[in-house]
């Protein structure tokens, strides 16, 4: 593990990396004078030059040289380096758990524009990266769907690779929504474009929660259990880019704080068709950004899914 090497390593007196080898490869991780956690990749040469990249959370340069100790004398070396400058140990906990996982089939010498692709969608995370406390309930539905799902692989790989995207879920021509509350009622607020849908199969599940403090999961529960599957290296790094752009920097002890009932949301899902909910016309292009609740009690529920498509996989109750 990063984070395991990286803690054994000794803090230089000047401005040298003190480093150890990862993945196998001449790739490093390593440790500069101010203790701030890098990683120094051993990249093609190039004539071009890229740009660096300096922002509040990391920092990376391209091909640069530096001095590294090796065996009792220090030599130089030049490495691209990603370099974690937060002094929070939220925040680097979060760079060794998505490093190890982003970089962990890097090839043994990449070139500069692939390492950027991979280093960009770790930039455009930690750009963002705050304290998070509302989206924690749509989040717990998401991952209880997945975790609780048939197959794990086949659900990350609809599960969407933003928050902010259309559908929570989707693949071949299939969506699902998901839908949580802590009320006794399925009263769910919608934007009115989830509910015109050209597909034929798109689905709103909705989901009731009911706190358990002493019993029951919280994100960080659902998120590892997943994480304990055999799924594939790069829908391991899907889940927790997607985690953390939900869950920001907060703390885990704080997470733990919400739980609930995992067996009462089993008992207390239902499917709906979004071609059958009710709805309200539209006939202005002036009007838009329109939002409304609607009831989901008042419409008819589906008694199945899809037999051969990702929801397939989806827990449905007293199937």
């Amino acid at each position: 593990m990063i984070k395991e090497k990286f803690e054994k390593l000794k803090v230089p007196t000047d401005k040298s990396f003190i480093t150890e080898k990862i993945f196998d490869t001449n790739h490093r991780v390593g440790k500069n004078s101010k203790n701030q956690p890098c990683l120094l990749f051993k990249t093609q040469e190039t004539d071009k030059r890229i740009t660096s990249y300096n922002g509040e959370n990391l920092t990376i340069d391209y091909n640069k040289n530096c001095t590294l100790h090796e065996k009792n004398k220090k030599i130089s070396e030049s490495f691209s380096i990603l370099s974690c400058i937060s002094e929070e140990k939220n925040i680097r906990d979060i760079f060794f758990d998505i490093c190890e996982s982003t970089f962990v089939n890097i090839s043994k010498k990449p070139t500069i524009l692939e390492l950027k692709d991979l280093v960009q969608s770790i930039i455009d995370l930690f750009k963002k990266m705050s304290v998070v406390k509302s989206g924690q309930i749509g989040l717990w539905g998401e991952l209880f769907l997945i975790e609780s799902s048939k197959n794990k692989s086949a659900c990350l790989q609809a599960w969407h690779n933003h928050p902010e995207q259309k559908y929570d879920f989707y693949n071949d021509n299939e969506a699902l929504e998901v839908k949580c509350t802590t009320q006794t009622d399925r009263k769910h607020i919608f934007r009115h474009d989830q509910l015109i849908s050209k597909l034929s199969d798109h689905y709103v599940v909705s989901v009731m929660l009911q706190e358990n403090s002493s019993s029951g999961k919280s994100v960080v529960d659902l998120f590892n259990n997943i994480l304990k599957s055999n799924i594939e290296k790069n829908l391991i790094t899907k889940l927790k880019e997607n985690y953390y752009k939900v869950i920001g920097k907060t703390n885990k002890d704080y997470l733990h704080e919400f739980k609930y009932d995992y067996d009462y949301a089993k008992k207390n899902l239902l499917y709906f068709k979004v071609s059958e909910l009710s709805k309200i016309e539209n006939t202005n292009p002036a009007i838009s950004n329109i939002s409304y609740t609607v009831d989901l009690s008042q419409n008819q529920n589906v008694d199945h899914l899809s037999k051969d498509k990702f929801t397939s996989y989806l827990y449905f109750p007293n199937a």
